[in-house]
C-alpha cells in the first residue's frame, strides 16, 4: 500500500471518530451518565416522549464550557423535561412564516373573511411585538408581555381577549403541524373584560322602547322595532339587521335567520313564532313602505337598496337616558334566553333557536338568568311534605 494511500486512510478515520459522540468522564475516568461530547461541545442525553406515547433518546447541545457547568445544564434540561417544556424536533419555522401558513390554510379559509382579518390584525401585532422570532421561541413570558402592551397603548381587555383567542387558534395550529409540543397558557392570560352582565327588566326594556320613540325623531320607531325583535326571537345584532322581508315566513309562523349564511356558525336557523313576536311581525309588516325588502331599511342614504348598518348611535342616547350605561344589543339576547328558560322550556329548544350547537350547555352556564321576580315565585311554589315550624307551645316538652 502507498505512504499516500494510507495517510489519507488514517485522515478519514480521525475525522470519523472526530464527529462520533463520546461518552463524558469525570476526574476518576467514570462516565457521567447522560452526558455526551463531541467536537469539543457537550450534549445532554434525555429520553423524551415522542408525542405518540412512545419514548426516545435525543441529544440536546449545552452552551457548557467546562463539566461542571455541563452538569448544571443537564439538570435544567432534566427539569424543562419534566415540565414539558422541552424544544420539539428539527428546525421550526419563523413567526412571519408560521403566521402566512396559518392564514393560508384550509382551516382558515373556511371561516367568515372578517375574522379572518381579524386574526391577521391580532398575529401581525403580536409580530410586530416579538420580532420574528422562531415559533418554538414563543413563551408565556412574551404573551405576558405584548398582552401589557396592548393595554398601555389604551386596547380595552375584551379586545386583547380577542387578540389571545387569535394567538391560540395559531398556536393550536402550530401544535397539529409538529412546530410545537403544546400550548402556551393563554386561557389563563385572559382578564375579565366587563362586569358580569345583569339581566333587564320588563319594566327597563319598555322605558328603552320609549326613548327610543322620543329621543330618536329620524329613526325612534325602527329603533323600537329592532329591539323588540331582538328581545322577542334571540337574534344577534347584526343577524336581524341582514334579514329580509323573505326571511319571514307569516304563513307558516317561522323567522329564517342567517338564510345568507353569514350567521356565527355559518349556518341559518328557524325560530318558529311565538305570540309576541307573531304580533310583533304583523304590526311591522302593515307598516312596510313598498318597495323595501330589508326589515330595517337605510332612510338617510337615498337608496332604497341599502339596509341600515346599525343603531349604535341612536342606542347611545337612549341607555344613558334610561340610566343603563352597560347595556347592549346583546343583552337582548340574554333576555330572550332566560324569559324560555324561565317559561320551563327545554334547553334544546332554546339553543337551536339561538344556533347554538351544544345541545343547551351555554344556554344554562351563560344566558340562563333568572329574574327575581321569578325565584321569589318559584320558592312560594315548593312543598317539601314536612311540618311547618312548631309553635313555642309545641316546642315545651310539658306540650308533648
Amino acid at each position: 500500500m502507498k505512504a499516500s494511500e494510507t495517510q489519507s486512510k488514517t485522515s478519514a478515520t480521525e475525522n470519523e471518530h472526530k464527529n462520533t459522540f463520546s461518552a463524558v468522564r469525570d476526574g476518576r475516568n467514570r462516565k457521567v451518565k447522560g452526558l455526551w461530547e463531541r467536537n469539543g461541545r457537550f450534549y445532554a442525553a434525555l429520553w423524551v416522549d415522542r408525542g405518540d406515547g412512545h419514548k426516545t433518546a435525543r441529544r440536546f447541545p449545552l452552551e457548557a464550557r467546562t463539566l461542571t457547568e455541563a452538569k448544571e445544564q443537564m439538570e435544567i434540561k432534566r427539569n424543562e423535561r419534566r415540565e414539558d417544556t422541552l424544544p420539539t424536533q428539527g428546525r421550526k419555522p419563523l413567526l412571519a412564516d408560521a403566521i402566512a401558513e396559518y392564514l393560508a390554510s384550509p382551516i382558515r379559509l373556511e371561516r367568515r373573511s372578517n375574522t379572518q382579518e381579524k386574526d391577521a390584525r391580532s398575529l401581525h401585532k403580536l409580530l410586530a411585538h416579538t420580532g420574528n422570532i422562531r415559533v418554538d421561541r414563543i413563551t408565556p413570558a412574551l404573551l405576558v408581555g405584548f398582552q401589557e402592551s396592548r393595554l398601555r397603548e389604551g386596547v380595552s381587555p375584551r379586545t386583547v381577549n380577542l387578540d389571545l383567542i387569535s394567538l391560540r387558534g395559531l398556536l393550536k395550529y402550530a401544535v397539529k403541524k409538529g412546530h410545537l409540543r403544546v400550548v402556551p397558557f393563554i386561557d389563563n392570560l385572559k382578564r375579565d373584560s366587563k362586569p358580569k352582565r345583569s339581566l333587564v327588566t320588563p319594566a327597563q326594556f319598555e322605558k328603552l322602547l320609549a326613548l327610543a320613540v322620543a329621543e330618536c325623531p329620524r329613526n325612534g320607531q325602527q329603533l323600537a322595532d329592532y329591539l323588540r325583535l331582538l328581545a322577542l326571537s334571540g337574534c344577534r345584532e347584526q343577524e336581524a339587521l341582514r334579514l329580509k322581508w323573505s326571511d319571514v315566513d307569516l304563513a307558516a309562523r317561522i323567522l329564517n335567520i342567517g338564510s345568507d349564511g353569514l350567521t356565527k356558525n355559518g349556518q341559518s336557523r328557524k325560530v318558529q313564532f311565538n305570540p309576541q313576536l307573531e304580533e310583533h311581525l304583523r304590526d311591522m309588516a302593515s307598516r312596510r313602505e313598498p318597495g323595501f325588502d330589508w326589515l330595517f331599511p337605510s332612510y338617510r342614504r337615498g337608496s332604497k337598496g341599502e339596509r341600515t348598518a346599525t343603531f349604535r348611535n341612536s342606542l347611545n342616547v337612549i341607555r344613558i337616558k334610561a340610566k343603563l350605561p352597560s347595556f347592549g344589543f346583546h343583552d337582548l339576547r340574554h333576555y330572550f334566553a332566560s324569559v324560555c328558560v324561565m317559561a320551563g322550556l327545554d334547553f334544546m329548544t332554546i339553543a337551536d333557536w339561538l344556533g347554538h350547537k351544544d345541545g343547551g350547555i351555554l344556554v344554562g352556564k351563560i344566558y340562563g338568568h333568572l329574574l327575581d321576580d321569578h325565584k321569589r315565585d318559584a320558592a312560594a311554589k315548593l312543598s317539601f311534605g314536612i311540618r311547618s315550624v312548631p309553635t313555642p307551645a309545641q316546642r315545651s316538652p310539658l306540650a308533648a
